[in-house]
């Protein structure tokens, strides 16, 4: 009986207690609403509105946002920053809807929630953060406006040459601000509590870093493969193009996989490109063209990609022979339908240095080396036939005394050979294998000469020493007929064959 009269007794307090809590909370209550003001200890932003009623909040207030939009809004980067005010992005604050904010804290809700809110203001401040909203448009279109000189393309490292010397200059890394992730954050910033100052915010920023940087490039240490060919430096116009030809292509980086064209690197074939007039190959004649030469650029470099061990991709023969290198070790480029590709399939990156000049064009590729110390090649042209030219084709040159003879074309032999590779380790060979595109044949083509038909009148005397010329001529005839030739097994002396470009 006690006991039940003691948890009575404890109730009876509580619903007092509350009872009295709750009758205040409504005293209050009545009384700030007789006057009209805002519970003390509230907040809107930085700006104290306790104890103020709507109106003098709201004058308190607009001043408040008067003195925002004049603020400074500073976005910044690793790399530069750029300003704005919050005016200029069309910044809005309702200040009525902000004191309505501020008058119905502790009014909102039942009575118990009312209770809470109005007891935790005499421990704390209550601290309100209006909606705040801005122009997006506007923002992002001068956040690109502004952002223009800090945005930067990613620039990859390069490499060169110079007197023996590799020469690396590390890359850029690229830098872009991102508008849109940009614009979110201004938007966070708006729900956070503002003090009445300047303010600087981190602009999204998004780095792209380059594609080669300085680290892929040292591991070029070494050559791969060398080829050097011989040209007649008085030919001007060849020795031009052969020069222009090496200096587009010298320079040239590959990365692993990437492929090599050599028509799309030294083409156009133009005046306004640094390029000559001089012998070509065209219908199996050799004719003068803009150009003329250029095969011999891509077969020096076909033959520094067979030692360097790359990947040939395409590769076809002149349609006659070459005296520059041995038969199946040419590259012609003729247009678009006849082109020298192969691809860097190394593990690392390579680079081409290419010179002409001097009677001489070399193109050397570097890289890093990782076959064996011991192991070595060595390339083999073999003649699998042979195809001998027909016949001379004689043609009257009333412009020459009768019976002279002018060869205005010499004959080509032609051949079908086999490129093959021979490896070996310590001295022996241990694999002979077929040249990726080594299968060549080269057309024969019969001489043109000129036949004199023009004739000369001549006295007793001449007409004896010609006789006499005849008789010795013939007895010539007789004997060569007699000795057959020795069969050629290299491409005839032609210094002036240029490529099969049309």
């Amino acid at each position: 009986m006690k006991k039940y009269i003691a948890l009575l007794t404890a109730a009876l307090l509580v619903v007092g207690t509350v009872s009295a809590a709750l009758y205040n909370v409504q005293a209050k209550e009545k009384k700030e609403d007789d006057n009209g003001i805002i519970y003390s200890g509230v907040y809107l932003d930085d700006v104290y509105v306790g104890g103020l009623t709507k109106a003098q909040a709201i004058e308190e207030y607009e001043a408040y946002i008067k003195g925002v939009e004049n603020l400074k809004l500073t976005f910044t980067t690793s790399v530069a920053s750029f300003s704005t005010t919050f005016g200029d992005i069309g910044i809005s604050i309702s200040a009525e809807n902000a004191v309505d904010e501020a008058y119905n804290y502790g009014r909102r809700g039942n009575i118990l929630c009312r209770y809470k809110e109005i007891k935790s203001l005499e421990k704390d401040n209550a601290i309100l953060i209006p909606e705040k909203t801005i122009d997006e448009k506007k923002l992002a279109e001068l956040i690109e406006e502004k952002s223009a000189d800090i945005v930067t393309e990613p620039k990859n490292a390069s490499i060169s040459r110079e007197n023996g010397e590799f020469i690396v200059v590390d890359g850029v890394v690229g830098t872009t601000v991102k508008t849109d992730e940009t614009v979110k954050a201004v938007n966070d910033l708006l729900k956070e509590v503002w003090k009445q100052r300047d303010v600087r915010i981190a602009a999204v920023v998004e780095q792209t870093e380059p594609q080669y940087t300085a680290e892929d490039f040292e591991k070029i240490d070494s050559i791969l493969g060398t080829k050097q060919t011989e040209y007649n430096s008085s030919y001007s116009s060849r020795a031009q193009n052969l020069a222009t030809g090496a200096s587009k292509i010298s320079g040239t980086v590959l990365m692993p996989g990437e492929q090599f064209s050599v028509f799309n690197t030294v083409s156009p074939f133009t005046e306004e490109n640094g390029y000559a007039n001089a012998g070509q190959y065209v219908n199996d004649e050799l004719v003068d063209g803009l150009g003329g030469g250029i095969c011999q650029v891509s077969t020096t470099l076909f033959g520094a990609v067979l030692q360097a061990e790359l990947q040939v991709d395409e590769r076809y023969p002149h349609s006659l022979t070459v005296s520059y290198v041995p038969l199946g070790q040419d590259a012609a480029i003729a247009g678009d339908y006849m082109d020298f590709k192969f691809t860097n399939n190394t593990e690392y990156p390579i680079y081409i240095d290419g010179y002409a000049g001097g009677g001489y064009i070399s193109f050397s590729i570097y890289g890093h080396e990782t076959r064996p110390s011991n192991r070595t090649i060595s390339f083999e042209s073999k003649t699998v036939e042979t195809y001998e030219p027909d016949e001379p084709e004689k043609i009257d040159d009333d412009t020459l005394e009768e019976g002279k003879e002018v060869t205005e074309t010499p004959a080509h032999t032609g051949y079908y050979v086999e490129l093959y590779k021979h490896v070996y380790v310590d001295g022996k060979e241990t694999e002979c294998t077929l040249v990726s595109h080594g299968r060549s044949k080269y057309n024969a083509a019969r001489a043109t000469i000129k036949v004199g038909t023009k004739k000369v009148k001549k006295d007793k005397d001449d007409d004896e020493d010609d006789g006499d010329d005849k008789k010795k001529k013939n007895e010539d005839e007789n004997s060569s007929e007699e000795t057959p030739a020795e069969p050629q097994t290299e491409a005839p002396a032609d210094d002036s064959a240029g490529g099969e470009q049309q």
